[in-house]
């Protein structure tokens, strides 16, 4: 049973007409929210204490998150079509770069329906009604102009077929997460594009060998503003990425590197000087050698 404000229970009881607005709130997995509606009006919702959430009308369309209500831990999932227009950003980021680059990775995305005074007016019982929370499982297409999603309840997170801990070599952290430790911001240096730079190497006077390997590159300007990729090798004349940028990079454009971690005790004791937070296992025998 879905809850409701009382205000908005009345209203549906007594009124033979009443406007809705549903509500989109789109949560990444760097805690960047972007909030829409697919009214023809903004949409905005008290909070006490905060200011209001307001949702962006005439930015993006989003078909799907249907209302299914089920008893049991079916995991329920549904495929969304989302259309945007050529200026629509996201975390700062053109849609379709956002989307490919995989900002929503780990997204979240939330349907609620709002109860009207009238078109544009004020929102009956101050809050709007969930309708539908799930995770970002797979984008299934990409265009100029539209993606389709697909989207899991959050009982998918029971799917996982495995225990919490494995006993492998390789630290079980995530680089830059709460048991890592490490901050990312100051672990990144920023640089330029140096002379002749190719798809797939960046030449850069601030690189020095193997302290970037595994770690990951963000342009901030020029023609792959926002695109993230994958340093494969570093050495002291630049960067070696793991997979060629779609647009030919040109001296002088700006980005952010950060030093990546293939997971071993000899790179977190050596790069970043972090082995209290380890948590590997490398002096476990392997099955073969247990046995005797």
């Amino acid at each position: 049973m879905k809850s409701a404000p009382s205000a908005v229970i009345s209203a549906l009881q007594t009124s033979r007409e009443l406007t809705f607005a549903d509500c989109f709130t789109i949560t990444l997995a760097d805690s960047a929210v972007a909030r829409y509606t697919n009214a023809q009006y903004d949409v905005s919702i008290p909070q006490i204490g905060n200011p209001a959430l307001l949702f962006i009308a005439g930015d993006i369309l989003v078909d799907g998150l249907k209302l299914k209500q089920t008893r049991g831990v079916d995991i329920d999932e549904q495929s969304i079509d989302i259309s945007f227009k050529p200026t629509s950003t996201i975390a700062g980021l053109p849609w379709p770069i956002a989307v490919r680059e995989g900002r929503f990775d780990g997204a979240t995305i939330d349907r609620a329906r709002a109860v009207l005074t009238a078109p544009g007016g004020t929102v009956i019982g101050g809050a709007a009604v969930t309708v539908f929370h799930g995770l970002v499982a797979t984008v299934d297409n990409i265009g100029r102009l539209s993606c389709k999603m697909t989207v899991k309840s959050m009982l998918n997170k029971l799917a996982v077929d495995m225990p919490r801990d494995i006993w492998q070599p390789n630290c079980l952290n995530t680089l830059y997460d709460g048991l890592c430790t490490m901050v990312k911001s100051a672990n990144g240096a920023s640089g330029t594009v140096g002379a002749s730079p190719t798809l797939g190497f960046i030449p850069w006077s601030g690189s020095a060998a193997d302290t970037y390997d595994q770690g990951t590159i963000t342009f901030e300007s020029g023609a792959n503003v926002g695109v993230s990729r994958t340093v494969q090798t570093s050495t002291t004349s630049g960067l070696t990425l793991s997979r060629p940028l779609d647009y030919m990079p040109v001296a002088g454009d700006s980005f952010v590197v950060y030093k990546g971690c293939d997971k071993t005790m000899a790179t977190c004791h050596n790069r970043f000087n972090n082995l209290a937070n380890f948590r590997g296992f490398p002096f476990v025998p392997p099955p073969e050698l247990a046995m005797y």
